[in-house]
Parts: C-alpha cells; structure tokens; sequence
C-alpha cells in the first residue's frame, strides 16, 4: 500500500494505492498519522481511487483517523472511491461522517 500526500491552501490531499487490509493497515495508519500532525491543516481530503479492496481493519482505521480529526475540528472528506469499495464503504453507513465528493 503506497500512502501520499501534500498540502495545498490548508487542505491535506492524501491518495492511497494498493489494498488496505489486515495485512497494510497499521503501516497506513502510522503514515497518514505522520502527515495529519502538521499544525497547517484545516481539511483533510483521502483519495481512494487507487484502493482495489478494503475490508473492515481498513474501515477501523478510517473511523481512527475521523476520531482524531474530528478532536481537532478538520473535516475528512472521502474522495473517489473504486466501485469494490465504494459498496463497502455505503453498506458500512462509513459516509454518514466521513462525506464522499467525488473528483
């Protein structure tokens, strides 16, 4: 799993690519949490176009990263979902706090 990312007018671009699961997901965690400690951020905007498979370790650790977002008052923002995923992610009501955009 490669995790990206960069900052541009206060809002966090981050772009997975590859599976999260079981077997990546601390490893994601431990990243994405490297780059939401800047002081900089006022939104944080999480590209799934490249996630061909996520199943529920991949969903606990995007509630972790809301949780801890959402201590600080910066909104995530779901962007572009593959299709495997975006069923998921529907079926999980995962939308209903982390809203999808898509572009």
């Amino acid at each position: 799993m490669k995790v990206n990312g960069k900052t541009v007018n206060h809002t966090l671009y981050a772009s997975l690519c590859g599976e999260l699961d079981e077997s990546c997901a601390a490893q994601v965690r431990q990243q994405l949490d490297t780059l939401l400690q800047s002081p900089d951020i006022g939104k944080v905007v999480l590209d799934l176009s490249g996630v061909s498979f996520m199943d529920s370790t991949g969903i606990g650790m995007l509630i972790g990263r809301y949780k801890s977002l959402k201590a600080r008052e910066i909104p995530l923002l779901l962007a572009s979902p593959s299709s495997v995923v975006d069923k998921l992610l529907s079926l999980s009501g995962i939308y209903e706090i982390m809203p999808k955009i898509v572009g």
